[in-house]
């Protein structure tokens, strides 16, 4: 039987494994926090470094007027946005409707008269 006593615990080095413990912990999520905070930063500076296209970027673009093409695609991408956003699948078209057979249980009947009748099915 093992019997908790304060002289084994000094014996045994535990307070000092206990806050070598803690201190390394502490140091890898401050570390974590660090990386975190600086990471928009980081990545800031990075987009910065690699992409020198943004200078040019501030003169305007030649053509800027979209085609009717362009106009055309935008509107019915919003009409269908709109479409799915409003009805989800209630509003789907579909090209015939089934007509409704009743139960489930009543197809599922018919469907084994039907492999009664052919030896092959």
């Amino acid at each position: 039987m093992i019997h908790f006593d304060l002289t084994n615990v000094l014996r045994g080095d535990g307070i000092t494994t206990t806050i070598i413990g803690m201190t390394i912990v502490f140091s890898g999520l401050l570390l974590i926090s660090l990386f975190i905070r600086l990471l928009p930063k980081a990545l800031t500076a990075l987009d910065r470094i690699t992409s020198p296209q943004q200078a040019s970027a501030s003169q305007p673009a030649p053509n800027t007027v979209p085609s009717e093409e362009e106009i055309h695609a935008a509107i019915c991408l919003a009409i269908h946005m709109e479409l799915e956003r409003c009805g989800g699948d209630l509003q789907r078209i579909t090209i015939a409707q089934r007509p409704a057979s009743g139960s489930f249980w009543n197809s599922a009947g018919k469907m084994r008269s039907l492999s009664d009748r052919s030896p092959h099915a």
